[in-house]
């Protein structure tokens, strides 16, 4: 199995082998149609135009044939063998042309032959090429059940409208390969079903070839159809295979334009929301201000309604008075009228003194009274005025707080449409991370993890190196391991690209990271012991105990189970220190007699 370095690769040699796989049907197909003994002459490498005319060529000796034979339908091997048999036998009793007994021998041979040699080659190459396609033409979405779906055994679950790129290739991509696999099995069953008893019915044909039959007047021949059958299948497995390599050609480019539509979408419903949220907060603190006004306006109106209690006694009670008094003064004055009317002695005199000193004391009396009844009504107005202020801040605070819960299902609506959105957008940026990786072919091929973490401990690592590398950064990248491997020549043009695109300033921490990202990308197991591994090579050991006290120590303490600490622990290692020197010593016959 090959290893591509760039997608344009697959392209060209899946697009050359469909055209290699077509001009294989054809031949096949011209050969086919030459097993006539008829003298039709093919004048183009396009054969099927001349499929009608070797068809109608061939009804009439065929119908012939099968009249004299009185057969069924001829549909499999063995009706065929039969009917060659019998017209070589002379069991018929009626003259059989020579050309007809040979043309169908010819067809029968043909038949045969391609099935068991040319068929079954071209259905593996289809199926190595559609299996080639499905392992590197991704779309890195996930469809549930898609197998299902295609097939129509499970409803379809439309997704969100701004993944119908990445759903609709994924599907493509599935139908595609449905179709592959439905004709390569009518291909592959033509080669039992010619043995069977029931064999190649004309019902079974595709609507072309029972169309091509119906045309040519040999719909009594349906085997002569199971080639053309082949064909025609092979090329709709071909078109499939061509439609999904243009997909995938396009699928990138449509992939990181979805991707502009959704960062736009993004920052206009981030916006939306931002304001929706200004909003919910600003009708909040106006509610709430106002529910504060409200509540010192009910606490007044309260304590008012005791007032107002007063101010009733006081108004009914002034409001008699004054109608009493009102009275009295209307009926001393008629009274007085009266006595006007009457003689003038003494005794109406003093009645009539009495009344009009009563009339004048009323008099100044009722005006105040009036007063004082029109300053309680003013006041039980303001009151009453007060109470219908009251109900109507009541409602304005109900419809406020109306408004907060519209403003907040605005703002929980907006928050979930942004959340839908950012999902959508991180989805369609995975898939185009993913598409345009660098070493994407590669891990394919390896069958390595294509989705990187850049928070890993190789990232840190790789961090720290290239902050402390310095001009060393060439040296480390000569001593690196590489799986697959890397030649010298290769090594020496990527440290000369590295020093081209970097050549002003303090460039080291810049170079090291860009050479350091590209021996990862090429060394497809690239982990932590490699990298420590070249660095011991070029004797930094400086970098490598930053490396073991940022990483890799904080790292082993988390699987580290915590023991007791006996406290002659040290007393025994310091002992166990000495006697393997002493030990070192006697071994090495430099021992005194002091020391024993």
């Amino acid at each position: 199995m090959n290893i591509y370095s760039s997608f344009k690769q697959i392209y060209d040699y899946v697009e050359k082998s469909l055209d290699e796989y077509s001009r294989l049907i054809n031949d096949l197909e011209i050969d086919y149609y030459q097993c006539s003994p008829t003298s039709i002459e093919f004048t183009s490498r396009k054969p099927r135009p001349f499929s009608v005319t070797i068809l109608q060529a061939w009804s009439q000796p065929l119908n012939e044939l099968h009249k004299t034979y009185l057969s069924h339908d001829i549909r499999n091997i063995e009706t065929t063998c039969e009917l060659l048999e019998a017209a070589k036998t002379g069991v018929f009793h009626r003259f059989i042309k020579d050309e007809s007994i040979i043309l169908m021998e010819r067809i029968s041979q043909k038949i045969v032959q391609q099935l068991n040699s040319n068929i079954l080659i071209l259905t593996d190459k289809i199926v190595d090429c559609m299996n080639l396609m499905k392992q590197y033409f991704l779309s890195f979405y996930h469809i549930k059940n898609i197998q299902y779906i295609i097939q129509n055994r499970q409803k379809e679950e439309l997704p969100d409208e701004h993944l119908e790129t990445a759903y609709t290739y994924e599907k493509s991509r599935w139908l595609h390969m449905f179709q592959v696999n439905k004709s390569v099995k009518v291909i592959r069953e033509m080669l039992e079903r010619i043995h069977t008893t029931e064999g190649v019915t004309f019902s079974t044909l595709s609507k072309e070839c029972q169309e091509l039959a119906i045309r040519c007047d040999c719909t009594s021949f349906p085997y002569i159809f199971v080639l053309p059958e082949c064909y025609y299948e092979a090329r709709q497995a071909l078109n499939s295979l061509r439609t999904w390599l243009h997909d995938d050609r396009n699928y990138t480019e449509f992939i990181q334009k979805s991707l502009e539509l959704l960062d736009k979408k993004y920052l206009e419903v981030k916006k939306t929301f931002e304001i929706s949220k200004t909003q919910l907060s600003q009708i909040k603190y106006r509610t709430q201000t106002y529910g504060i006004q409200l509540i010192k306006f009910e606490q007044e109106n309260e304590i008012n309604k005791n007032k107002y209690k007063e101010f009733q006694t006081s108004f009914h009670l002034k409001e008699n008075e004054y109608t009493s008094k009102y009275l009295k003064y209307d009926l001393y004055v008629k009274e007085l009228n009266k006595l006007y009317q009457q003689s003038n002695d003494i005794q109406n005199n003093i009645l009539m003194k009495t009344f009009q000193n009563d009339i004048k004391h009323i008099s100044n009396e009722l005006p105040k009274l009036k007063l004082q009844v029109d300053l309680i009504q003013t006041g039980m107005n303001s009151f009453q005025e007060r109470e219908r202020k009251l109900i109507e801040m009541q409602n304005k605070h109900k419809n406020m707080e109306k408004d907060i819960q519209l403003a907040l299902e605005n703002k929980i609506h907006q928050e979930n449409n942004l959340n839908r959105i950012e999902k959508c957008r991180d989805i369609i940026r995975n898939i185009y991370k993913c598409r345009k990786k660098n070493n994407l072919i590669q891990k394919i091929f390896y069958d390595l993890p294509i989705a990187s973490n850049d928070n890993d401990d190789l990232s840190k690592a790789l961090c720290i190196v290239s902050k402390c590398i310095g001009r060393d950064w060439n040296l480390l990248y000569w001593n690196l391991p590489f799986y697959p491997k890397r030649g010298q020549e290769e090594l020496y043009n990527d440290i000369k690209y590295i020093n081209e695109k970097y050549y002003r300033g303090d460039v080291f921490q810049d170079q090291a990271i860009e050479i350091l990202n590209k021996w990862r990308r090429y060394h497809t197991r690239a982990k932590i012991d490699d990298l420590i591994h070249g660095l011991q090579q070029i004797h930094r050991l400086d970098i490598i105990k930053l490396i073991e006290e940022d990483i890799i120590k904080p790292k082993l303490l988390l699987n580290v189970c915590h023991e007791e600490i006996d406290p002659r622990k040290k007393e025994i290692e310091d002992l166990n220190q000495k006697l393997i020197r002493l030990f070192d010593k006697i071994r090495n016959n430099t021992t005194i007699s002091v020391e024993t």
